[in-house]
């Protein structure tokens, strides 16, 4: 089993984080003011149903609010469909986010594991993923991945989801990041996980709107799924400020497309410049980060590596807790051009 270590646990300050995959941009313009200026209604009880919020991505997504349950980060629903659903088997595709290990096993079920390949920087291999479903009542899917940024895109996936269903198993979709690639604009997946009633799509709000201390996240799918999740959640799950961050930030269109668009300026850039640097293979993302792996350097892991880039105020995500990974392997998001530049060269000076 894995140990349980995830990014942003660096306790320093004045440290450039780069083992935390949020947007780079920072907060949408004007919420931190509307958030300071709304700050009475903590002395309210939340609304227990998050019906704005859930009304703003009906709207958003073309669905209605009985599809959607609202999560006190999208982590609430990846440990709550095991439990609703009561999965005995469960396949995840390796490697990835450790926590669905953690769910799996939380609810008393055992989990397989279908591992990807490194030389096919660890893109699933569709046609041998399908073999081993009809033996899992679920699996995990994380598109794009985490740590490895590959993603699949909207064909396979539904394909993928159509053959879960033959076998009576669901798909878990964890969508985190989708936000940040431009399949996040493709509708077909959402409309068919609202009919098919075997598929549930999970998403973030706080990874692409920087906002993980308030923790906000959500479901979509059938409105029989959607109701065995809600039956379990907690009252009052969401807090008052999340949901008025949550209502505002959607509301904020030329934010989302800067995003993107900055995202997919600064991973490239980042690809290329780390990629050229002697003794490190990096590998293809879509995602707002990149995986990469020590070869002939002469720093033995990442773990040393992280300590030698902390001399410079840096701080990076070691994985070789992920199954399926290596000490030699590690993760670092996608910053604004000159804290990439500053890993970069960080980086360079650890290995002369």
């Amino acid at each position: 089993m894995t140990d349980r270590i995830h990014g942003g646990n660096c306790l320093r300050r004045n440290i450039i984080d780069f083992s935390v995959n949020t947007n780079p941009l920072g907060l949408p313009k004007g919420l931190s003011g509307i958030i300071s200026k709304n700050t009475d209604i903590i002395l309210r009880y939340p609304d227990s149903s998050s019906e704005r919020l859930k009304g703003r991505l009906a709207a958003l997504h073309d669905i209605e609010p009985e599809n959607i349950a609202i999560g006190n980060g999208s982590i609430e629903l990846v440990y709550l469909v095991p439990r609703a659903f009561k999965i005995k088997k469960a396949l995840i595709i390796t490697p990835t986010f450790s926590e669905y290990e953690f769910a799996v096993r939380s609810n008393g079920s055992v989990p397989a594991f279908f591992n990807t390949c490194e030389k096919d920087d660890f893109k699933i291999d569709c046609g041998k993923l399908a073999e081993h479903l009809p033996r899992h009542d679920a699996f995990f899917l994380c598109n794009p991945n985490n740590p490895t940024g590959a993603i699949l895109h909207s064909n396979d996936v539904l394909c993928l989801s159509r053959l879960s269903k033959k076998h009576n198993g669901l798909l878990i979709l964890d969508e985190a990041f989708i936000e940040f690639t431009e399949e996040s604009r493709n509708a077909a997946i959402i409309s068919y996980a609202v009919k098919s009633g075997t598929l549930v799509i999970l998403r973030s709000l706080t990874k692409f709107f920087a906002i993980p201390g308030l923790r906000l996240g959500y479901a979509i799918g059938h409105k029989r799924i959607i109701e065995k999740i809600t039956k379990l959640q907690y009252p009052w799950n969401i807090n008052s400020l999340a949901q008025l961050a949550g209502v505002k930030a959607l509301t904020d269109k030329g934010y989302i497309d800067q995003t993107r668009l900055f995202v997919a300026k600064e991973r490239q850039y980042m690809f290329e410049k780390l990629g050229n640097v002697k003794g490190l293979k990096v590998y293809p993302s879509s995602a707002n980060f990149i995986l990469c792996k020590l070869q002939s350097t002469p720093i033995y892991s990442s773990i040393e590596l992280t300590q030698r880039l902390l001399r410079d105020g840096i701080y990076i995500r070691a994985c070789g807790n992920f199954r399926g990974l290596n000490d030699k392997f590690f993760r670092v998001a996608v910053r604004r051009r000159d804290d990439n530049n500053l890993l970069i060269n960080s980086i360079k000076k650890a290995f002369q």
